[in-house]
Order: structure tokens, then C-alpha cells, then sequence
């Protein structure tokens, strides 16, 4: 069971160290074989994927109604199919890996099998940076040497190997080991001798026209080191969000593109080189951006033929969803319903003036929740939540760009604390294995509780339901 702590919020954090850690119960599948359901439960009052195992009620009974509940039924309709699931999961920065490299052994081991272990939650997808990010302790890309036409001088840094800090490949080859996910790629930066406009980290930036090409080898060059140290990508990204530095600047390393820029780069450069090199089995996804233009400007790219021949999907951030509705997501779906579309960075921004990090806040979890569900339901394949660990003041980060994340690490005590947000992302990717597949689910009433459905490759269901108010409400099964 989880070891609880408050820090003043409505809820509690779950405390972790090199000897002890809650985890996540396997589902007991000969019992769901013989007509039982596992009901899993996280709440503000502390549970944390509590689990009771109970018989399906037979067919055509009615459910016993508890007093001081609303009963809302809901019913699955495994015919009615949608998208499959890609997968869930988060990213290794430079942050994270300083962040869990400051434990034990014995605490880095238990923190990195929460995420992938037998016991974790199940994550299948890594996205890392190509090169420096926001979260990174400095600016920094590949090959920092001016004008190197030949990128001669290209090289893995201090970040990526083996050092002092410990941060991506260490950690990746473990991972791989423990339940081998697909890995995902993204730059935040070309290097700045192919930019033009400012300096890559203070300002509005394109890629140099004359630099197209030697880019897209920047990216095989990548790949190249990557895979000399046994790592294989599933999938990447050609640039972290291209509207920052384009449409507007957030003051973090960026490299602005226009839609169609992305779709020339793509089509003319990226996507061929790759296929010339043996990469051409790797994914593209347009965007890596705020579905704010959706699905405009991802059509500029995938209406194209040349371009749309090497894109498999589009990426899209969770950042600003408030302010624009998921019905987006749908009418993109609608367009190329070919292509599908996984999200690859959320984390939560504080408010001016609140620290970025709130032990144990469960609104948090709420909203994250209900988020996630609401895109899952217009067709979004999968999550990749953004730093697997942060420091207890959401860092570092030397941008001073502070967040939250669903683990944060104390190193100082040599223990750290599961949130809230880690258990909300839990309830989908413990459950929700990839080739899972979307089925519908109908409900008797307006109840207010966000939900979702899935059938499961070994055609177990799983449900996912949220109550975001303070009535009790409850759940029962039984057999159609």
C-alpha cells in the first residue's frame, strides 16, 4: 500500500525510498476469466489503485442501491470499435536523469520500475531530446561549432553518456531491459550557426534555407550514435513545438517553423535522408504542438503527397487544451483518418507566484484525468506525460522554468514522492495496454462522470471512470 504524507493539500503524496515503495496489483485474470471484475480505485481521501475483486451480477439483475448514492449505469459495446492505443508514458530530460541520479542505487532502481517494472504502471512509450532542452542545467546541441558544413564535429555530450550525471543512456539500456518501450525523439534546437532571426535561446528563429539538408543528416547522425549504443527509436518529431519562435515565443530554446516550412523540411529533406540512411522504418509525426491551429496547420503537411507519404501521425501538446476544444482532434481525425494522433508533452505550469509543485494537490489529478479521457474519447491513440522526475521545486532547469511531474525527488532524505497526477496517468496505463482498442460506452443519464472504454488485445474490457464531485457514486457489474 502506498506510505502516505501530507503537505498541507487536499490529498497525500505516496513516500518512496531504496527499501520500500507502494505498487500496482496485477490483474488477477483467472478470476476475470470465470466472471469476475477488478474495480481499482484512487480518491482524494487517499486510496491509491485499491483494488477489490467481486462476481459479475447475472444477466438482467437488477443492482443493489446503497443509500446516499446515485446509481448511473453504464453499458459497453464491444462492436462499436475506434482507434487503437499506441501506448502511454513520459520523457527522459537532463532534469530527470540529474534528478534520479541523486538517490541511492537501491532508489533509483524503485523509482525506475514504477514507470516500467513488473510492478509500475506500465508506461510503453520514452520520449527523450535531441540534444539541450528547457530542463536541461544549459544551452547546448550537438554540434556547437560554427559553420561545420560536414558536421565534423558532431557529438553525444556529458548528458547523453556515461558521467558524472547519468542521464539518458544509462537509464534508457535499464528501461529497455525491464520492458523494452518505444522511444521517441524531438530537437528543441538546430544548432545556432543554421539558425537565423536571434540567438536560438532569446528569440523568434527559422532554420536557414541553405541548411535544410546538412539538418535532416544532423538527425541521422543522431540516430547513428543512438543506435551504436543499442538504442533503436520508434518515432520522432522535427521539432519541439515549431510555433514557439514562429507564432509566438516563450522564451525556450526554440526553433520557429511555419506549417509549410514543415512540410518542405519533411518532404524534401528529413524524410528522404532518413529512408537513405536505413531509418525509413521510423515514424514522423507532423506538429509537436498545442492543438490551438488544428487541424489547419498539421493539413498543410499531410494534404501534400510528398510529404504525407512519409508521415505516420501527428503529435500534439497538452498545453492551452483548456482554451480550445478536443472537437478539433475529430475534425483532423475526420480529414486523414489514416494518421493517427498521440500526445507527447504535458505538464502542469503554476500560476504567477505559486511554487510549481504541489505535494499531494489533487485537483491536479482531476483535471489531468479528465483531460486525458476527453481526448482519448475524440480519438487520440495515447499520452507521453513530459519529466519522469522533478526536484522538490520542479526542477532544474535553467531557464528557471519550474513544473510539477508525477514523481518528485527529495534526494536530500534519499526518497521520493508518487503525486497525485501519478496515479491518474496510472489508471490508464497499467490498464491500457498498446493494441487495446477504443469501444463505445453508453451511460443511462447525464451523470458527470467522465469515462472511456477499451477492449484489450487478450479481450479483456477495461473501463475507466471519473468522479469529479463530491456525491458518491456507485459501480457495479454484471454480465450483458
Amino acid at each position: 500500500p502506498c506510505a502516505p504524507r501530507r503537505y498541507g493539500y487536499d490529498s497525500v503524496v505516496c513516500v518512496c525510498n531504496a527499501t520500500y515503495c507502494d505498487s500496482a496489483a496485477e490483474l488477477p485474470e483467472d478470476l476475470l476469466q470465470q466472471g469476475y471484475y477488478v474495480h481499482y480505485v484512487s480518491s482524494r481521501d487517499g486510496d491509491r489503485l485499491n483494488v477489490t475483486t467481486k462476481p459479475l451480477a447475472p444477466s438482467g439483475n437488477s443492482f443493489p442501491h446503497l443509500p446516499n448514492t446515485e446509481l448511473v449505469q453504464f453499458s459497453v459495446n464491444v462492436s462499436e470499435r475506434y482507434q487503437n492505443v499506441t501506448g502511454f508514458g513520459g520523457a527522459i530530460t537532463d532534469a530527470a536523469g540529474i534528478n534520479i541520479a541523486s538517490l541511492s542505487p537501491g532508489a533509483q532502481n524503485q523509482l525506475l520500475r514504477q514507470y516500467f517494472g513488473d510492478e509500475g504502471i506500465g508506461y510503453t512509450l520514452i520520449r527523450i531530446p535531441m540534444a539541450g532542452t528547457d530542463f536541461s542545467t544549459r544551452y547546448y546541441t550537438y554540434d556547437d561549432v560554427a559553420n561545420d558544413e560536414s558536421l565534423s564535429h558532431f557529438n553525444l555530450t556529458e548528458e547523453d553518456l556515461v558521467s558524472f550525471l547519468n542521464v539518458q543512456l544509462p537509464y534508457l539500456k535499464y528501461i529497455k531491459q525491464l520492458s523494452n518501450p518505444r522511444v521517441v525523439t524531438v530537437p528543441w534546437s538546430p544548432p545556432e550557426w543554421m539558425i537565423e532571426g536571434r540567438n536560438g535561446t532569446e528569440g523568434f528563429t527559422r532554420l536557414k534555407d541553405i541548411y535544410y539538408q546538412v539538418y535532416a543528416e544532423y538527425f541521422v547522425n543522431f540516430l547513428n550514435a543512438y543506435q551504436k549504443e543499442g538504442i533503436n527509436f520508434w518515432g520522432l518529431t522535427l521539432q519541439n513545438e515549431p510555433g514557439n519562435g514562429y507564432y509566438v515565443y516563450f522564451g525556450i530554446n526554440s526553433c520557429g517553423y511555419s506549417p509549410e516550412e514543415q512540410r518542405n523540411f519533411i518532404a524534401n529533406n528529413l524524410g528522404p535522408t532518413l529512408q537513405k540512411n536505413n531509418f525509413g522504418n521510423i515514424v514522423i509525426m507532423a506538429g509537436d504542438d498545442q492543438r490551438t491551429f488544428l487541424p489547419e496547420s498539421a493539413q498543410v503537411v499531410l494534404d501534400n503527397p510528398a510529404a504525407s507519404k512519409f508521415v505516420s501521425g501527428t503529435a500534439v501538446h497538452w498545453y492551452f487544451d483548456d482554451q480550445y476544444p478536443a472537437s478539433r482532434l475529430t475534425k483532423l481525425h475526420d480529414l486523414f483518418p489514416d494518421k493517427f494522433i498521440l500526445y507527447t508533452e504535458a505538464s502542469f505550469i503554476p500560476d504567477s507566484g505559486s511554487p510549481a509543485v504541489l505535494f499531494g494537490d489533487w485537483g491536479r489529478a482531476e483535471r489531468l484525468s479528465k483531460d486525458i479521457l476527453d481526448v482519448l474519447n475524440h480519438w487520440v491513440t495515447g499520452w507521453i506525460d513530459w519529466n519522469l522526475a522533478l526536484n522538490t521545486i520542479g526542477g532544474p532547469t535553467y531557464l528557471n522554468n519550474n513544473l510539477d511531474s508525477p514523481i518528485i525527488v527529495n534526494s536530500t532524505a534519499n526518497e521520493f514522492y508518487k503525486q497525485p497526477i501519478f496515479y491518474s496517468l496510472a489508471h490508464l496505463s497499467k490498464f491500457v495496454p498498446p493494441g487495446s482498442k477504443r469501444i463505445q460506452l453508453n451511460s443511462t443519464a447525464e451523470s458527470g462522470v467522465d469515462n472511456v472504454a477499451f477492449l484489450r488485445p487478450d479481450n479483456i474490457v477495461a473501463v475507466v471512470l471519473l468522479n469529479r464531485y463530491s456525491l458518491f457514486i456507485q459501480v457495479a457489474s454484471r454480465r450483458p
